[in-house]
């Protein structure tokens, strides 16, 4: 795999953790979801789907596939799928920001679990 495909593989890594940091600021900003008021269900789902935060997710989430799919094109799936977990380690800097629970054993797991990713990609 040569350098650009790699670039393009971590920009769709990033643009995935933002969708994904982008989600959790939408439900941030909504609330939890009504499960025992079903009349509230569709306004909160409307409340999602007009999100700001919402639409941010769906454009990064887009990039984020359209750059995946130029990867697959090139790369073996068993080689570029493990890296796809790199996302952790953004999500975990966001949590760790945003003032999330994060603690040394989600930050020691992160970190166990990326370890494993380069020992599966080492060719």
């Amino acid at each position: 795999m040569n350098l650009l495909l790699y670039i393009l593989l971590m920009i769709s890594i990033l643009f995935g953790a933002l969708g994904q940091i982008f989600m959790k600021l939408t439900m941030n900003s909504i609330g939890s979801f009504p499960f025992l008021n079903k009349e509230q269900w569709i306004n909160y789902l409307f409340s999602i789907a007009f999100s700001k935060y919402m639409w941010l997710v769906f454009i990064f989430y887009a990039i984020s596939i359209l750059l995946w799919l130029i990867v697959l094109s090139y790369a073996d799936l068993s080689l570029v799928r493990p890296l796809m977990s790199f996302g952790y380690v953004i999500t975990l800097w966001y949590g760790i920001i945003a003032g999330e629970n994060v603690t040394y054993e989600r930050i020691i797991g992160t970190l166990l679990i990326i370890a494993g990713v380069i020992f599966l990609t080492k060719q």
